[in-house]
C-alpha cells in the first residue's frame, strides 16, 4: 500500500512539473513574443544558414493586402525576384523616392532580424527601415533599423538587425511594424522573411 502511495505522489508531482513547465513556457512566450511559425534556411544559397519564416503576403502575390502603401508605392506585376524563394510568383513592390510601405509581422526577442530581396530601378536606390513596436500596455516605440543600398538587378538584402529594437521595445511586444522608405532612386522589394535567430554571414 505504501508503495502505491509513493507511486501516486511521483505521478502527481511529475504531472504538476509538466504543467508548470508549460505555463512557464507560455509566460515566456507571452513576454518575449515569438511562436510565429515554421522556419527554413531559405537564404542558404547565399551562405546564410539561419532559419526564416515567410512574412504574410511577403511576396505581394495578394497585391497590397496587409501592407500600407504611401507616396506612390504600388505592387507591380511580372517582376518577381528570379529565385522564387517563396514559391512561383509574378509580383513585387515598387517604391519611388519619398514613398514608403509598412507591414505588421509576428515578432519578439527571438525574432530579431529581417531579410528580403531588393532591386534598384534604373540605378541604385537607398532603402531606410524603421521599426514600430507596441507592448502589452499599449506603449509605442519607434526604432531605427538602418539603411542599405539596392543595386540595379535583384539581390538579397543585408540582414537587417532589429535586435536592439527588440531589446528596447516595450515588455510583452508580440508584433512589430516594418516601414520601408526609399531615400534615393526607385526600389523594388520582394519576398520578405523574418529571421528568428539573427546571425551574420
Amino acid at each position: 500500500m505504501r508503495r502505491y502511495a509513493v507511486l501516486l505522489v511521483v505521478v502527481v508531482a511529475t504531472a504538476f512539473a509538466s504543467t508548470a513547465g508549460t505555463a512557464k513556457a507560455g509566460l515566456i512566450t507571452g513576454l518575449l513574443g515569438g511562436g510565429c511559425g515554421a522556419t527554413a534556411p531559405v537564404f542558404a544559397p547565399w551562405g546564410d544558414w539561419a532559419g526564416y519564416y515567410f512574412a504574410p503576403n511577403g511576396g505581394f502575390e495578394s497585391g497590397s493586402n496587409g501592407w500600407t502603401l504611401a507616396g506612390g508605392s504600388a505592387v507591380v506585376t511580372q517582376n518577381n525576384e528570379p529565385w522564387f524563394l517563396a514559391g512561383f510568383g509574378s509580383r513585387a513592390l515598387q517604391i519611388p523616392r519619398g514613398g514608403s510601405a509598412s507591414i505588421n509581422v509576428c515578432y519578439g526577442l527571438t525574432y530579431p532580424g529581417v531579410r528580403a530581396f531588393a532591386s534598384g530601378v534604373g540605378g541604385p536606390a537607398t532603402i531606410h527601415v524603421r521599426v514600430y513596436s507596441r507592448g502589452l500596455l499599449g506603449i509605442l516605440s519607434l526604432l531605427d533599423g538602418g539603411s542599405f543600398q539596392a543595386g540595379q538587378g535583384w539581390s538579397p538584402t543585408p540582414k537587417i538587425s532589429t535586435l536592439f529594437s527588440a531589446l528596447a521595445a516595450p515588455l510583452g511586444t508580440k508584433s512589430m511594424t516594418l516601414q520601408f522608405t526609399v531615400e534615393s532612386g526607385t526600389a523594388q522589394i520582394d519576398d520578405l522573411f523574418v529571421d528568428p535567430f539573427l546571425t551574420r554571414s
